[in-house]
């Protein structure tokens, strides 16, 4: 695993500070956020979220539960 993916486990977990994964997030320059974006995607896909745990996550990021990617994820369609 490489310090990308450890970073982003150890944020997704609560082993590290929401604060400290936003600062490594926002110290990366664009090609490397979009890697670390597509990281992320993939660990979420991969994760199979429950309802309960999806509903937590579109509480949490501040997206309107009717915004269509976050209707689309409720349904299961990743």
């Amino acid at each position: 695993m490489d310090e990308r993916a450890v970073i982003l486990n150890e944020t997704t977990q609560g082993m590290r500070p929401l604060h400290e994964g936003l600062a490594w997030f926002e110290g990366l320059d664009e090609s490397e956020q979009t890697l670390a974006l597509r990281d992320l995607g993939q660990f979420c896909h991969q994760a199979r979220p429950t309802g309960e745990e999806t509903r937590e996550a579109i509480r949490r990021s501040g997206l309107r539960p009717s915004h269509t990617p976050c209707v689309m994820i409720m349904r299961g369609r990743v």
